[in-house]
């Protein structure tokens, strides 16, 4: 029985040598069937030491790359690769570039051999199509960010080298959000792609345009002669962007901003470059949209200043460093207060009082100008429901509304929710919006303000003259006063042709069955001039500054219990109205 165990066992020995023997005899045939002169991929056999033993004639660029022949070693890290596959370690594909293409080079081990293998394939076509996928994006077929700045680190070297100008362009485009979501994604995308179109052909074949994402194109441009060359290329793309686009049976009107820094002028590094033409880009969105500015070094400490105060805003409202202080109105004909201006003032802690026109700009861009603008609205309503209580009313309270407040959605809703809180008579209370503002999107704002008119609240159009209005438009808006333009107001000096448009305007409202208010009046000059015009109200410093809420309490007091008795009286003794005005304000 022992005996029958043992020739068993020896029996099973003897049939698993034979068939590792077959596969080894498998795997060297195959091995041998792919080391072929058809084969029309590269093959090699390789010793353990790296010794080239064979190499067929698909291999001969291989072959003339690594400057051997037949009999040569491998150069040293190829070398190291092959004695790891001859020890045992899992075959890895490493990518070797030659004679123009891509070969990817597999080392395998040849079971119970002293040699190796190395098997190539021609992968160019596959890399080519993985660069495109990688490097150049899809909706317009432009280079991507990645290759941008591949090719802007190559252009900066060569400039360093040969002492050349070169020039980076940031394109944003104005309004595309608006575009997008008016009219379709699939609008704005062919937007996008007529753009690309108009930009490459704005720019040399030695130049590279690049979309880097979203609405923002990048532009490098080699070797300028100078700067006045830079300009003229921003120019050029500003005025190619601006000829109209017809896609799909629309007429669009697009503008961009440019943003341009120039190598080595403005720095020295890719990065910088690209910092400094960012920060152009940003400043001239804030201050000169649709146009172009090269980047100076003031720009960076703007930049730093204006982020410095959204940081200092943003609790600053929490902080209670906010306050309101009211512009009184006179209505002319009966010399009485009718209304109020509420505007709003920053305390703040290491400054004191910042201008709001250095604020306010930042409140709109960072958005902090929604919260902001609730807060206002708020707080004029509560305070103006405590001065009607007190029997110091009824005045009307104007409040303005930002381009960033008029397109919130459920703003509706917020003002109505304001007013029932707060307890105000919504005849008290009325919303001013910007000319340009309401002609943005004409229809939208009708609409708009028909929906808040309906409620009881007041509307009325501010800065008029100032933009560009349709009367057709304009005649439609339930609005119930213009206000002139402060700018109008300044040009009244007493010559016969002064005060044209402020003229216009006030003809133009009272047609329209609107009343007019005159901002900035500062003379009794400017006065008696919008008096004869039969303007309805006026407000600035010749009659009063904005004053601080408990300021504005006492005026309200004086004015109703001892000016007003003291006009009657003087009316009576036959005292010009204006000269009684004219003392009030240097009283």
């Amino acid at each position: 029985m022992t005996n029958r165990l043992e020739h068993l066992i020896a029996a099973n020995e003897a049939l698993k040598a034979e068939i590792a023997k077959r596969i080894v005899d498998t795997a060297r045939s195959e091995c041998d069937a792919l080391i072929s002169e058809e084969n029309p991929n590269p093959v090699m056999r390789v010793t353990s030491d790296g010794a080239v033993l064979y190499a067929n004639q698909s291999a001969s660029v291989l072959l003339a790359h690594w400057h051997i022949n037949i009999g040569d070693r491998l150069p040293d890290e190829w070398r190291v690769i092959v004695v790891e596959a001859a020890n045992g370690k899992q075959a890895d594909e490493h990518e070797l570039r030659c004679a123009g293409k891509i070969f990817s080079l597999t080392v395998l081990a040849v079971v119970d051999a002293d040699y190796v293998n190395i098997y190539g394939r021609d992968i160019t076509s596959f890399k080519e199509t993985e660069d495109q996928i990688v490097n150049f994006d899809d909706l317009t077929g432009l280079p991507n960010r990645a290759l941008f700045q591949d090719r802007l680190h190559q252009v900066l070297s060569y400039a360093r080298r040969s002492g050349k100008l070169a020039a980076v362009h940031l394109i944003n485009l104005d309004r595309f959000k608006e575009i997008n979501e008016t009219l379709g994604r699939n609008i704005g995308d062919a937007l996008l792609q007529g753009i690309a179109s108009r930009l490459l052909n704005c720019i040399r074949t030695s130049d590279t345009v690049a979309r880097l994402g979203g609405d923002e194109f990048g532009i490098i441009q080699v070797e300028p002669n100078d700067n006045d060359g830079v300009a003229i290329l921003a120019q050029k793309l500003l005025s190619s962007l601006k000829q109209p686009f017809e896609i799909d049976g629309h007429t669009i009107y697009s503008a961009a901003s440019i943003g341009i820094t120039v190598f080595p002028d403005d720095a020295q590094s890719p990065d910088d470059v690209l910092r400094n033409a960012d920060l152009a880009l940003s400043y001239g969105k804030s201050n000169d949209r649709g146009n172009y500015r090269f980047f100076v070094a003031q720009m960076h400490d703007d930049i730093q200043r204006r982020r410095s105060i959204e940081e200092d805003m943003r609790g600053g409202l929490e902080r209670g460093e906010f306050v309101l202080h009211y512009q009184p109105k006179l209505h002319i004909g009966s010399n009485r207060i009718t209304g109020m201006e509420a505007l709003i003032r920053w305390n703040h802690p290491e400054q004191g009082f910042m201008s709001p026109a250095e604020f306010i700009p930042v409140a709109e861009r960072s958005k902090l100008i929604v919260p902001m603008g609730e807060w206002v609205l708020r707080e004029a309503c509560t305070r103006n429901k405590a001065w009607t209580d007190a029997g110091l009313g009824p005045v009307k309270v104007a409040v303005n509304l930002s381009a960033v407040q008029f397109h919130q959605d459920g703003l509706v809703e917020m003002i109505k929710h304001t007013l029932d809180d707060t307890g105000l008579d919504p005849t008290q209370l009325e919303l001013e919006i910007t000319e340009s503002l309401a002609m943005r999107d004409a229809e939208a704002s009708i609409e708009l303000c028909t929906r808040l008119s309906e409620f009881g609240v007041s509307l009325s159009i501010d800065d008029f003259g100032t933009g560009y209005s349709s009367l057709s438009y304009l005649k439609n808006f339930p609005v119930q006063r213009i206000k002139i333009d402060k700018a109008f107001v300044d040009d009244i000096d007493g010559k016969d042709d002064s005060g044209g448009i402020a003229r216009a305007v006030t003809t133009l409202g009272h047609s329209f069955g609107m009343e007019i208010t005159a901002e900035g009046v500062e003379t009794e000059e400017q006065l008696v001039f919008l008096d004869s015009l039969g303007c309805d109200e006026i407000q600035g410093y010749y009659f009063s500054r904005p004053l601080p809420d408990a300021e504005f309490e006492e005026f309200l007091k004086n004015f109703e219990n001892t000016w007003a008795l003291r006009l009657s009286q003087e009316r009576r003794q036959g005292i010009d109205r204006r000269n009684w005005l004219k003392a009030q304000s240097t009283s």
